[in-house]
């Protein structure tokens, strides 16, 4: 817009005042010109906190119209279901709207959702409806309730509004039709694959579990100990391997020293157990990542359904730890499945790449890599068994509270409880399935130099050029220490649940009255996730 002197002269005349004139001239003078259209487009993506809304919208809502005007033509009122889909990092929203059976069914849904994420706010939502016939017949004004988002994380959500009819004049008087939205809570494996009473009774017993936490820890922790903390360990029959030539997990020699074949041969022993009292079939591949709605709307339904406890749970927030709930989010996209697990799944069956690896380099790469990142990506997140308070960043290690030991503390990042996840089960009988992939390999490259042998009563191999050890580590009670009494009559050292509880403190302890102003202010992560961390800062 142009101000010419007449104009702003006459400005001065009118009002009699300089400033107020000049005020109102420079207003209009620096107020953009509406004839000026956008530029070009460019190429956006959802910054994080639209990430983690799109997340919180994600899934399946069941939805209920109220008000004297409410429904909406062709559907009842209630007993009605919203599926919505929304990009990794995409700013688009797209939805059915209909009855359960008519959205699980090849019919095509009477309701389409349409709306975005483009400068949105949980506070301030707006979504079209299209009918059959393809117009734009309501609008839905809403916003995301976040009262209850720290009992919810992970969980279920309410979205509350308003609908307004697009065929309806705005002069006339406004309607009373409001809906309410309420997110299903995702099945967790436990109830569509549950583990039978004689397993389950086995897995979740104080031994057992601390059995597993102890034994990962030991090994993944010694070579950050003191001299003095590992006299403490080997007293108690807990040092990783033989004494003085323990075998640590994550060490400078990790892939040499042959702890990759202790790792191997501990979850094959346990699988052997654990099938003995139920069939535990392997995946004979990585489940895929969620269909996209608009594309496999019966696929989306089963998936969100959890049909056969393979769909991945959703991502949650740990408070203070934004890289940890970014990396928990990254960790679950279907670009990590393609980008990693695709990758992995192609090396550890290609003979020539298993070839070149001995077993004990073999179980390290697989222990430090895909294993961990299995178990992070299939976890749900963290509830206290007691109330089903989500507890975003894991069990404190060292926590033994009764409530802990209780058959839903299956948390998939914390070995103290991952193994009671029948999701456990299936991808350690994948991993276990490589280890045949590398004999073959070597039958085919180098024939005859890998035998075959039973150990402790497991079908393994002949200690030799490709296998470092000919004592897989199992604990206390392969290296000659569970005869030593426990401090519960008749428990031997290894399965005494409070010798282990006193290993784990040793493992974990340190000078806390130096540093505990300094730990509270240190984000502990659950097991799994702590050594974990994404090339370049991004998955």
């Amino acid at each position: 817009m142009r101000i010419s002197r007449r104009w702003f002269m006459a400005g001065l005349a009118l009002t009699g005042a300089a400033v107020p004139a000049a005020y109102f001239g420079h207003r209009e003078w620096t107020k953009p010109d509406p004839t000026i259209t956008p530029g070009e487009a460019s190429f956006d993506v959802a910054d994080v906190a639209g990430q983690r809304l799109a997340n919180a919208l994600r899934g399946v809502w069941k939805i209920r119209f109220v008000g004297r005007d409410a429904g909406l033509d062709g559907l009842p009122a209630q007993g009605l279901e919203v599926f919505i889909d929304i990009g990794q990092k995409g700013r688009g929203v797209c939805g059915f709207l209909d009855t359960p059976e008519r959205l699980r069914s090849a019919d095509t849904p009477r309701y389409r959702i349409l709306g975005d994420l483009a400068g949105a706010e949980a506070s301030k939502l707006s979504w079209r409806l299209l009918g059959t016939g393809g117009s734009v017949d309501y609008e839905l004004n809403m916003i995301l309730d976040e009262v209850w988002a720290d009992f919810g994380n992970a969980g279920s959500g309410t979205l509350s509004g308003s609908v307004q009819r697009l065929d309806r004049a705005l002069a006339l008087p406004a309607q009373d039709h409001r809906f309410i939205a309420v997110k299903c809570l995702f099945p967790e494996a436990r109830q569509r694959t549950p583990l039978n009473g004689p397993l389950l009774a086995w897995l979740v017993s104080p031994e057992h579990r601390l059995f597993h936490q102890v034994w990962h820890a030991t090994r993944d922790k010694w070579h950050t100990l003191s001299e003095d903390k590992r006299n403490a360990l080997r007293g108690l029959g807990w040092q990783p391997g033989p004494r003085d030539q323990e075998r640590d997990a994550r060490g400078k020699r990790k892939d040499r020293n042959g702890s990759g074949i202790d790792f191997f041969f501990m979850h094959r022993h346990m699988l052997g157990t654990a099938r003995s009292l139920q069939d535990l079939p392997s995946w004979e591949f990585f489940p895929l990542p969620q269909p996209e709605l608009v594309r496999d709307r019966q696929g989306f339904a089963r998936y969100f359904d959890n049909h056969d406890g393979t769909a991945l749970p959703p991502t949650w927030l740990a408070d203070g730890d934004d890289e940890f709930s970014q990396w928990v989010s990254d960790i679950k996209t279907a670009e990590t499945y393609q980008s990693n697990f695709e990758v992995w799944e192609s090396q550890y069956r290609d003979p020539q790449y298993l070839s070149k690896m001995t077993l004990g380099q073999f179980g390290s790469e697989v222990e430090l890599g895909l294993h961990d990142w299995l178990h992070m990506r299939w976890a749900s997140v963290p509830r206290d068994p007691s109330n089903g308070q989500p507890v975003p960043l894991a069990r404190d290690l060292d926590d033994f509270a009764a409530r802990w030991f209780a058959p839903e503390n299956d948390f998939l990042g914390d070995p103290f409880s991952s193994h009671v996840n029948p999701v456990f089960w299936h991808f350690h009988g994948w991993i276990d399935d490589r280890v045949e992939d590398w004999f073959r390999a070597h039958e085919r490259f180098h024939p005859g130099q890998v035998t075959r042998l039973e150990v402790n009563g497991v079908k393994w191999f002949a200690p030799g050029r490709w296998v470092e050890v000919a004592d897989p580590w199992l604990g206390p009670t392969t290296h000659g220490c569970s005869t030593t009494p426990g401090l519960q009559v008749g428990k031997s050292v290894e399965m005494d649940p409070e010798t282990m509880k006193l290993a784990l403190r040793i493992v974990f302890g340190s000078d806390e009255k130096k540093l505990e102003g300094l730990f509270r202010r240190v984000p502990k992560r659950p097991w799994y996730a702590r050594n974990l961390k994404a090339k370049s800062d991004a998955v």
